[in-house]
């Protein structure tokens, strides 16, 4: 007679009782080391950017917010009153270009229209008059060849 075994005496695979269980000392390890990791990458982070923002390296945004005018000679073809428009011919930049304009010197020429904005009397304006405009850099549109000039003064 063979003997079968019985069912209850044998035990099921997902039933872990005879496996020994690693021990969970090392959790802690690991939970402070990786803090530890991540508080140095802050630290290393906050290092480079303290670094690299030196005096001689002035930040975009400060310089896309300057505000000052360029200055620029052309002279007068005709002058609208009613429109506050000034059409100018030979436009040159006095002095030195700004460097984000050095290629557009060379494509000044031409007839400009010169809208007027401030306190400018365009009566005293004449056609032929050589002028200095004063001119927000954010309103020069090369490819419409217009702009917005906050002063208009004569050159004698």
């Amino acid at each position: 007679m063979t003997r079968k075994k019985s069912l209850d005496r044998e035990t099921p695979s997902w039933n872990n009782e005879g496996v020994q269980k690693k021990p969970t000392n090392n959790s802690f390890l690991y939970f402070f080391g990786s803090v530890a990791l991540i508080v140095t990458a802050i630290v290393a982070t906050t290092i480079l950017n303290r670094t690299s923002n030196t005096a001689s390296t002035q930040d975009v945004r400060a310089r896309a917010s300057v505000t000052s005018l360029m200055r620029l000679t052309a002279i007068i073809q005709s002058v609208d009153e009613s429109s506050q428009v000034v059409t100018v011919n030979g436009l040159e930049f006095t002095g030195s270009a700004p460097e984000s304009l050095a290629s557009l010197t060379k494509n000044t020429a031409g007839l400009w229209e010169v809208s007027v904005s401030g306190n400018v009397n365009l009566a005293t304006l004449g056609s032929g008059s050589r002028v200095e405009l004063q001119v927000n850099p954010s309103s020069f549109n090369i490819v419409e060849r217009t702009l917005s000039a906050a002063a208009i003064t004569l050159i004698k």
